[in-house]
């Protein structure tokens, strides 16, 4: 039996489809792990490890007026991390790269610094006031005391 011109090309077309959508799904799928693996692979080089550091950098400047002190021990074993990858590649490293290195954790201390520098005049705030309120009871109690 002969299959109609019609129902011939509907399933030459059918075919032709299943095809191309392998093909897309196949090629997809080729290019997501040449992604995936260009990602990994970049994360264990020592261009990896810089571009790490200047994600932390660029975070830090972003978000670390807001950290608390849990914030800043996330960072620095953050930060401890990047610097031993540094560390394995100290001796392949240009001196544009060394130097760039050396400005992204300058960046890094002085944010650390603006929240030390914080945290200091916050708790010697906090003293003064405290001392403030020392001295008021002492000399309450001392006037208080004196009258009996």
């Amino acid at each position: 039996m002969a299959m109609s011109p019609i129902k011939h090309l509907k399933s030459m077309f059918h075919d032709m489809r299943l095809i191309m959508s392998n093909n897309v799904f196949y090629v997809l799928t080729i290019a997501f792990f040449m992604l995936l693996s260009s990602c990994l692979s970049a994360c264990s080089t020592k261009q990896g490890a810089i571009a790490n550091l200047a994600d932390l950098t660029e975070e830090v400047q972003a978000n670390g007026s807001n950290y608390s002190e849990d914030d800043w021990n996330a960072v620095a074993e953050e930060l401890a991390a990047i610097e031993s990858e540094i560390e394995q590649y100290r001796e392949e490293y240009t001196d544009e790269e060394l130097k760039e290195i050396g400005r992204l954790k300058g960046v890094l201390l002085a944010q650390y610094t603006k929240y030390s520098v914080q945290s200091i005049k916050d708790g010697v705030e906090n003293a003064m006031k405290e001392a403030e309120g020392l001295i008021d009871g002492f000399i309450n109690g001392v006037s208080n005391g004196s009258s009996e």
